[in-house]
């Protein structure tokens, strides 16, 4: 019998990046939560993820607050000009979590980082299409279970170090 499965949301699911990640992540061992406030995206998104794998535990959610409380871990794939919205939706909920930003702007994290001081939150960096990444947090069990978790999903993390404090 398998142990409980970790869930990880994606907010931004139907933008190019998050489209991409929740393919790679869909074959193995989590639970998925794709989030956007796009319904018409959302499911169209669900009818691509359904044909290719039907049997994948994963659930469409509109509410970002929704969706992120259910998460264990938490991946920011929306555009630059709305993290700190998106961020604002879920900080109630986000406590404790992992969230995983996408940028190559550590400025990025480190404000992230303040604005939702009880997370941890570890920055990714690099070229998610070929699939080598960037893993860079300040807390080194986090980069270890992120780097596996995407070592898992079929990435190549190429530098792995802690974030500057």
């Amino acid at each position: 019998m398998m142990g409980v499965r970790k869930s990880i949301a994606i907010v931004g699911a139907t933008e190019k990046l998050g489209e991409e990640i929740a393919f790679q992540f869909m074959d193995n061992n989590y639970s998925l939560l794709l989030i956007s406030n796009n319904k018409e995206k959302l499911d169209y998104l669900e009818k691509k993820v359904n044909a290719k794998n039907p049997k994948a535990e994963i659930n469409f959610v509109q509410c970002v607050k929704d969706g992120c409380w259910e998460a264990d871990i938490i991946i920011l794939t929306v555009p630059c000009d709305e993290k700190r919205s998106v961020a604002e939706l879920m900080h109630e909920v986000a406590t404790q979590k992992i969230i995983v930003l996408f940028s190559n702007e550590e400025t990025d994290a480190q404000e992230l980082t303040k604005f939702l001081p009880y997370s941890k939150v570890v920055r990714v960096s690099g070229d998610v299409t070929s699939k080598s990444i960037v893993i860079n947090g300040n807390d080194e069990a986090v980069n270890e279970e992120i780097s596996g978790i995407f070592n898992e999903a079929g990435y190549r993390v190429s530098k792995y170090f802690p974030a500057n404090k």
